[in-house]
């Protein structure tokens, strides 16, 4: 361009320009003894301004602002004289001077092109300079002010955007911009994985198609920024129609070095879908899109677009960026139990690093990884379902040995699955799911829940109990849509799931006699349908297994029947529910209380709780009459009699408090 606009760029070339427009105008006062000259800047004091030397330091920021920009020479002298107010108080009022109104203080399109004009640049060059689809104002770094509607439409004043003039002052003291709308997103500073999906993104970044870019998946930000090489500027979708957010974003975006991306896809409501895709086809520029997966597409309906989906990271990723980022050697079980995000990752070490730190330790151990896992996982499922606490052992548990063997099967499926399926090839070789179906059958009391308590504690992961009874519903359709709300809020919680009661969708309906019955199959197979795509542990409980349908049973990885304890489990069981730290009394005959009375370990723990009350209520120690009383009780409930063959000698005792 011309060496008038190259000038421009100098503060000092600034200063002499209004100099001389100033000189110009005094020279030519038809009235300097003006009584009202008071209420405006005087000739003599707008010389003097004029003449003062101008502030220094700030062409380096200006040209850096004007390359961010992509401005070419003539744009970057327009931005230099709008933003001289801003920078350089002086020329506020000597703008104000040549306005001959002490109240604009800004630059306007007519005043620039005066003070540009010559050189080779003309005033409707300048003025072309300050079109809506020019760099200025397309990026957000300059406004027109309406005015009162009465001002022509070359003498509105010129607002330089805040977040510019803040970044040539070398401060932020402009406010966040749209109250917190744009969310930063900065590269990731540890290796991505998933070069495949990488090099696939960076070459459709690079082709020159305008096509909008879809990028699905949980670390789609991460993954955007890590082929851009640049960090993100992320929007909603739905604020693209908001010219005014959209400008201060492209300017954000273009002075961070960053780029604007949108998200929110899956959430945009049905009736903006259409004015958001009109200003999506509109956008001059190719517009970058993230979302949690691939169907979101569907909001955008018959758009075309270019889709990449990077799978989720595979476990030796996830073990490289548990150790890379932890610091820690025990990242190996955690890896394989988690199936984390690269993002969740980070705040799963973050949390892992305070833990440790909290109790003096170097560095975090297995039960700090697990715990920063657990609260990295996705927490949308409590508010469906009630979390249990895993707060029991292998010790805990009272089984027979073939049981106790179906169990640490489970666990040891759960937590070597990515090793054996995944890197060892059995995935594609047997067609097998990562997810795991099984079955708890046995009376109430055996221990089903206690042993998904223990399984959730030995692999460390949430344990949520879902009541299938409250799930199905009489009305067709309700119960997949209870189903699909569960199922979607569990994904991604890396939880196992224990649906109670799982007789009551379970039943033997394959023989269809009605429409409720063809209904019943069609949840039935809908429940299925979605454990299958579950990528952790579904448990379900029935305390009827002969009222499971056998084609079901089928369907399952693991059928574990839970007997009724015989007398020495229980014996044991009473051993376990009477704590160390209780006061025993010496006559307390555990093996009597095994063989004669036939409880569940249910009902042994309701007995020694109801115990403990009574003695704590006689201020003394728990005798043996106090757990008979209590099995009385329980015999009650249970609508069982109190046979002296039973209690023996104990049988006064139930019969009469005394």
């Amino acid at each position: 361009m011309s060496s008038a606009a190259e000038q421009a760029l100098s503060w000092g070339s600034i200063a002499g320009r209004v100099r001389a427009a100033v000189e110009g105008v005094a020279s030519t006062d038809p009235n300097p003894a003006d009584p009202f000259r008071g209420l405006y800047v005087s000739d003599e004091l707008a010389l003097s301004l004029a003449h003062e030397a101008p502030p220094g330091e700030l062409d380096a920021r200006l040209a850096s602002a004007a390359k961010s920009l992509e401005l070419d020479p003539l744009e970057r002298a327009v931005l230099a004289v709008c933003a001289a107010p801003d920078l350089d108080p002086r020329c506020g009022r000597l703008y104000a001077y040549l306005h001959d109104d002490v109240t604009r203080k800004l630059a306007s399109p007519r005043l620039v092109g005066r003070l540009l004009e010559g050189d080779g640049s003309d005033v409707a060059e300048v003025l072309a300079c300050f079109a809506h689809d020019r760099p200025l104002r397309r990026r957000g770094a300059i406004t027109l002010l309406d005015g009162d509607g009465q001002i022509p439409l070359a003498e509105r004043l010129v607002k330089v955007a805040d977040r510019l003039a803040a970044h040539l002052l070398g401060t932020r003291l402009e406010a966040p911009p749209a109250g917190g709308k744009l969310r930063p997103v900065a590269m990731p500073d540890h290796g991505f994985g998933r070069a495949d999906s990488l090099a696939e993104l960076r070459a459709l970044l690079a082709s020159p198609s305008r096509l909008p870019i879809l990028v699905a998946g949980p670390d789609a930000h991460q993954m955007l920024a890590s082929a851009l090489e640049r960090p993100l500027l992320v929007a909603d979708i739905g604020e693209l129609q908001s010219a005014e957010l959209m400008a201060s974003a492209a300017l954000i975006a273009s002075l961070e070095g960053g780029r604007l991306a949108f998200d929110g896809l899956e959430e945009l409501r049905p009736d903006a879908r259409t004015g958001v895709v009109r200003a999506l086809v509109a956008c001059e520029e190719r517009v970058l899109l993230c979302a949690p997966s691939a169907d979101a597409a569907a909001a955008l309906g018959d758009l075309t677009l270019l889709l990449v989906e990077p799978p989720p990271p595979s476990f030796a990723e996830r073990r490289e960026a548990w150790g890379a980022l932890s610091g820690s050697d025990e990242v190996g079980d955690v890896a394989a139990k988690f199936r984390l995000s690269l993002r969740q990752i980070e705040d799963a070490t973050e949390v892992a690093r305070q833990a440790s730190g909290a109790r003096g330790a170097k560095k975090p151990s297995g039960a700090d990884l697990d715990r920063g896992a657990r609260q990295a996982s996705s927490t949308r499922l409590a508010e469906l379902a009630s979390r249990l606490g895993p707060g029991f052992t292998w010790d805990d548990l009272v089984l027979p040995e073939r049981q106790q063997e179906l169990l640490r099967s489970i666990s040891a499926y759960l937590r070597h699955r990515d090793l054996v399926l995944t890197e060892w090839g059995y995935e594609r070789a047997v067609a097998r799911t990562q997810g795991l179906k099984v079955l708890f059958a046995g009376e109430s009391g055996t221990g089903k829940t206690l042993a998904a308590q223990v399984l959730a504690h030995d692999l460390g992961l949430e344990l949520f109990r879902i009541d299938l009874a409250t799930v199905v519903s009489k009305y067709i359709g309700e119960t997949e849509k209870n189903l699909d709300h569960i199922f979607s809020a569990a994904e991604g919680s890396n939880a196992i799931l224990f649906f109670d009661e799982a007789d009551a969708l379970f039943g033997k309906r394959s023989d269809v006699q009605d429409a409720h019955d063809r209904y019943a199959n069609i949840e039935v197979a809908y429940l299925l349908q979605k454990m299958d795509s579950y990528a952790g542990a579904v448990i379900l409980a029935t305390n009827l297994r002969q009222n499971i349908d056998d084609a079901f049973l089928r369907r399952l990885d693991f059928v574990i029947d839970f007997p009724f304890p015989e007398v020495e489990d229980r014996e044991r069981i009473w051993r376990l529910l009477l704590p160390e730290a209780a006061p025993l009394g010496g006559d307390i005959d555990l093996t009597f209380l095994a063989a004669q009375f036939k409880l569940s370990g249910g009902g042994i723990r309701n007995c020694s709780l109801a115990a403990a009350f009574q003695a704590a209520d006689d201020g003394g120690r728990i005798g043996m009459a106090h757990l008979v009383r209590a099995v009385a009780l329980e015999y009650g409930k249970l609508g069982r009699l109190t046979l002296e063959s039973d209690f023996e000698r104990f049988h006064e005792l139930v019969t009469s408090r005394g």
